[in-house]
């Protein structure tokens, strides 16, 4: 499955910018796609390591909420995605 087919989109609600503050970012994700596909989309689209993904199923869609490893921030990532 395609990078981008896997992560459609940066979730920037209030409670996902407090999430920075732990080095997190949610992200809604194709519904099919499993913690490893979300795992190398986001290497293969933003070259960062992630060290874990939790994924929840809502009436918004899937959401995947992702665990940046130590040496990369969550707050610049989400400032190159422009959601600061």
């Amino acid at each position: 499955m395609s990078e981008h087919k896997v992560i459609l989109s940066p979730r920037s609600k209030e409670r996902a910018l407090y999430m920075l503050e732990q080095n997190k970012l949610e992200f809604y994700v194709s519904r099919i796609s499993s913690k490893g596909d979300i795992k190398r989309a986001l290497k293969a689209l933003f070259q960062i390591e992630v060290s874990k993904v939790n994924t929840r199923i809502t009436k918004e869609g899937k959401l995947a909420i992702v665990k940046l490893a130590d040496g990369h921030s969550a707050e610049d990532l989400s400032n190159r995605l422009g959601i600061l």
